[in-house]
């Protein structure tokens, strides 16, 4: 039984970092431009820079959501989107013309699989941390957030060269590790011991 659930609890972290997380801010009057366009299986996050607003899934939309009234600046809602199609959504309290977008999610293509397997090691860590690319990486970004959302590092990549951070002084605790290139964003989780 022990085993099964550790197998299981390990199916389900490989899974997860598998997939990318997009974060929006979600504001009055930010107009009807918020699209994006993501994998299946991707999350977005919303989060409030104004108060009072709802995110919720307009017709014709591949996916229902709808993160019902949120008043304070910093609530957030995030959905997970796994039906390929387009997800027109709006703001219920400020219209569509104010406050709208679309999600379009598409299939994973083999150049964004191979992408999603950068990787981190060792994971959890407590003195280096070692990042290698796939062969076809070639130029990109590379960001480091603590769990409040604040930077702590970010390097510019012009190969796939492997990155060795030293993070033996970094403050114990969970971090994201997004990784932006021509094809895609990625982001894993690390924990600093």
């Amino acid at each position: 039984m022990k085993t099964r659930l550790l197998i299981l609890t390990l199916f389900g972290i490989l899974s997860v970092n598998a997939q990318t997380t997009h974060n929006l801010d979600w504001f009055t009057n930010i107009g009807t431009n918020v699209d994006l366009t993501i994998a299946s299986g991707d999350t977005v996050i919303w989060t409030w820079t104004s108060p009072s607003h709802t995110v919720e899934n307009d017709t014709g939309s591949a996916e229902t959501f709808n993160s019902g009234f949120l008043g304070p600046i910093g609530s957030t809602f995030s959905h997970t989107f796994t039906a390929i199609g387009s997800n027109p959504y709006f703001c219920g309290i400020h219209g569509a013309a104010s406050m709208s977008g679309t999600i379009t999610v598409e299939a994973l293509s083999i150049d964004e699989f191979r992408f999603a397997n950068f990787s981190v090691s060792p994971n959890p860590v407590s003195s280096t941390l070692n990042v290698s690319f796939p062969e076809n990486f070639a130029t990109g970004s590379f960001t480091i957030y603590d769990i409040t959302g604040k930077l702590v590092l970010t390097k510019t990549i012009n190969s796939n060269d492997p990155l060795e951070i030293n993070v033996s002084n970094w403050n114990k605790g969970i971090y994201l590790v997004k990784v932006i290139s021509e094809k895609s964003t990625q982001t894993k989780r690390i924990i600093i011991q």
